[in-house]
This record gives C-alpha cells, structure tokens and sequence, in this order.
C-alpha cells in the first residue's frame, strides 16, 4: 500500500488563524480630547508666563542695582566736588592773582602791540657807524601815532621796506670824509628794520664832515615780551 504525501499550506496570519477583524476607533468623547487639549494648552501657557515674569524680575533687579551704583557714584562725585570747593576756598587769594595776572597780560599785549626795542636799534646804529668809520652824536626816534605810514620827511620817496613804517629816528654825527657817511647811508638802507634814509644836511669843517639824516622805523623791528615778536638778546638787522 502506498502513500502519498501532499505540501503543507503556507503559514496563515494571525488574524485569519485568530478570526479577528483589524478594526480600530476612538472610544473617548471628543469633550474629553478637548479638555486634555485645554488643559496642555492652560499648561504651556502658564510655563511661558512663568518664563516671562522670571526675565522681568531679574530684570528689575539688575536695573535696582545699576541705580544703586549710579547713586554710589553720584554720591562719591557730589562728595569729591564738596570737597574740592572746600579746597578752593582756601587758595581763593591764589586763585584770584592768577586771574588777574592773566587779565594783565592779555591787557599788556594789547597795549604793547607796537612795542620797539630802541636798546636793539641804537645798537644797529652804533655798530653800522663803527663799521662805516662814523661816529653818532646824538640819535632821536619817534614812533607814529598811527602806528603806521610814512614819515613827512620821507613822504615824497619811494619807500624801500618790504613792510610798513610805524616811525622815524634823526641821526647826528661825524665822519672823516662824505665818502664814509655815503657808505654809513648805504648801510641803513639795507637794514630791514630801517628804510628810506635821507640825508638832510651835510657840513665840512676841519677836515671833519658833520652830517644829519632821518630815516623811517619799519614794522619789522616791533619785538617785546608781550607782542607776536620775542626780541633778540643783542641788537641786529
């Protein structure tokens, strides 16, 4: 007798070997989703509040303490002026001379704009003459009221400054020949301080010429310890 052996069927699944339909539903009431919801919404928002309030309070405090040390700070400030009033109050007399010391200056340089240094000009002269073989007898300078222009005696001439004429000085010597008083006039005019030199007179006399000039003090020779100017310690051109 002979048997005959069939293929087993493939595996059935779980459901067909249970009998069980794959069915799913939501058995709560929506109320009740909607309450959940509300409540983790109610949630969040109170967590965010939270939040919120917490920034702002550190907030507040931070600023609390910044007005703290601002205050400290004014305090120290309003301390420290109190004291340096204080403080000036008793170098008041001080304090005063230096007020007027600087008043005086600004006054002296206003009133000693057109300062001249006659000392440095005598010596320009003395030494001009010396060097030209001359000898000064007396020299009288003038500035002008004005500050400014030409003299009357030199009106009529072309001036020779590069700069204006604020006055005018009268030479009075002596010299061997009128050669060396040309050569003492020549120099002057090639002073910077001093410009149009003219002889007045000329007189010969025991082999001695005596002789007169004038001559125009230009702008450039203003120098003192209050102008623009600083002058030199020893007398130049």
């Amino acid at each position: 007798m002979a048997t005959t052996l069939m293929p087993v069927d493939p595996a059935a699944p779980p459901q067909r070997m249970i009998g069980l339909l794959t069915i799913s539903a939501r058995l709560l009431p929506p109320e009740v989703s909607d309450a959940r919801r509300a409540r983790r919404t109610r949630t969040w928002v109170l967590v965010v509040v939270v939040l919120v309030a917490c920034l702002c309070a550190a907030w507040v405090v931070k600023a609390q303490r910044e007005k703290q040390d601002a205050e400290r700070d004014l305090t120290a400030a309003t301390t420290a002026v109190t004291e340096l009033q204080q403080g000036q109050q008793q170098f008041g007399p001080v304090v005063k001379v230096i007020g007027e010391t600087t008043l005086l200056e600004k006054q002296l340089k206003t009133v000693m704009v057109n300062d001249l240094d006659w000392a440095a000009l005598l010596d320009t002269l003395r030494s001009l003459g010396t060097s030209s073989g001359v000898e000064l007898v007396s020299v009288s300078g003038k500035l002008s009221e004005s500050g400014g222009g030409a003299t009357a005696a030199t009106a009529t001439l072309p001036s020779t400054a590069k700069s204006s004429s604020i006055g005018s000085f009268t030479v009075t010597g002596t010299g061997p020949d009128k050669e060396a008083v040309a050569t003492y006039v020549d120099k002057l005019a090639k002073q910077t301080k001093i410009a149009n030199p003219y002889l007045t007179s000329v007189t010969t006399e025991d082999k001695l010429v005596t002789f007169s000039l004038t001559a125009d003090i230009t702008q450039a020779s203003l120098c003192g310890r209050f102008s623009a100017t600083k002058c030199p310690s020893a007398g130049g051109n």
